[in-house]
């Protein structure tokens, strides 16, 4: 181990010296246009120490009993520790938790026309930032077709392909296996809890509705989760274990996932994914029966927050505005309908998301 001042902060840190040796960042060691390692962690000694030790300001040299010559920004090393990497997660994003009329008080910020994405990246990056904010924004001044649908979600994100297509328009015809396409009531729930990785974003746009119904809701589950971990943390604690497995099968499909229908980030605890679906629920066979009395209690919990009318934003989906929502926070849902109504719709990979928020500084 080898012991750290920072000359600036006063704050002491041990470091493991291999760790170190192994996060130099000169140009030898790390590909400075690819940001990649240019070398296999046993070309390493793995007895490598230090053999001298200086500091010039906030820069660390050190040169290795392997010859090799090291500069290091102190920040950075400081930064990458554990309790300063919890403190710079926390604070990397901003995100608001919202029930009905908090939404409701923040309809503005949610509203972006296509005309204006179109010719300016503020207003791009102002799209982002609420989506990572609230999880849901809306796109408007679309003309009802799917391919200006397309021509707007690409103007932010590329497109994931899934079995459904990259753009996929659908209606009461049984064209999939899926609650979806039919006419029925579809209770608040996520996509693609039968994917190992399910869609980051989803969006939805309305064609056109000649009958009546089919309103959509929306209900953030970031507010949801936080309220069961209040008011029933023994029910969050089973939630954030359990694996509960997914599953979707048509002809020529067959997908299956397992995991816990919270999921937190390991080292902040913060949340992560709600993966709530109970019409793709496959069967449930991975805790004893001993404890389904404790799991189903635990559920139909967070359920009743789910349903409370309070969670719930409902609205009519116009032609002309794409919903366009975070998959993996906040829960859809909608009336039953009657007439003829078409949808078009895509998804957004998680990682594209993320990726996006990132280079537009929104998130770390």
């Amino acid at each position: 181990m080898l012991f750290l001042k920072h000359p600036k902060t006063g704050k002491s840190l041990e470091v493991n010296e291999f760790w170190l040796r192994d996060h130099c960042r000169c140009g030898e060691c790390l590909n400075l246009d690819t940001n990649q390692r240019r070398y296999d962690l046993l070309d390493l000694p793995a007895d490598v120490k230090s053999a001298e030790v200086k500091y010039e300001g906030i820069k660390l040299k050190v040169l290795w009993s392997d010859g090799h010559q090291s500069c290091y920004d102190l920040d950075f090393i400081f930064d990458s520790q554990l309790e300063q990497l919890i403190e710079l997660r926390s604070k990397s994003t901003n995100l608001t938790p919202w029930n009905r009329s908090i939404i409701l008080q923040n309809e503005r910020h949610l509203r972006f026309s296509l005309s204006q994405m179109v010719s300016s990246d503020d207003v791009v990056r102002s799209l982002v930032e609420s989506l990572v904010r609230y999880g849901i924004v809306f796109i408007d001044d679309v003309a009802p077709t799917p391919n200006m649908t397309e021509l707007a979600l690409r103007t932010v994100f590329p497109l994931m392909k899934t079995f459904f297509g990259e753009m996929w328009t659908f209606s009461d015809k049984p064209d999939h296996a899926d609650t979806a396409y039919t006419k029925l009531y579809l209770g608040s729930h996520t996509d693609n809890t039968y994917f190992c990785d399910a869609a980051g974003l989803q969006a939805l746009h309305c064609i056109e509705h000649s009958g009546s119904g089919g309103e959509n809701f929306f209900v953030d589950g970031l507010h949801v989760v936080n309220e069961l971990k209040r008011r029933f943390p023994d029910a969050y604690n089973v939630l954030c274990r359990v694996q509960v497995p997914g599953e979707y099968i048509e002809k020529g499909e067959h997908h299956r996932h397992t995991a816990p229908i919270i999921q937190v980030d390991p080292l902040t605890q913060e949340f992560i994914q709600l993966r709530l679906n109970v019409y793709d629920r496959a069967v449930f066979d991975t805790i004893p029966q001993s404890e389904m009395s404790e799991f189903y209690a635990s559920l139909r919990q967070l359920l009743q927050i789910v349903r409370d009318e309070e969670q719930q934003w409902s609205l009519k989906l116009q032609p002309g505005s794409i919903v366009l929502f975070d998959n993996w926070r906040v829960l859809h849902g909608r009336h039953a309908y009657t007439g003829s109504r078409t949808m078009s719709g895509s998804y957004v990979q998680r990682t594209d998301f993320l990726s996006k928020a990132r280079v537009l500084g929104i998130i770390e």
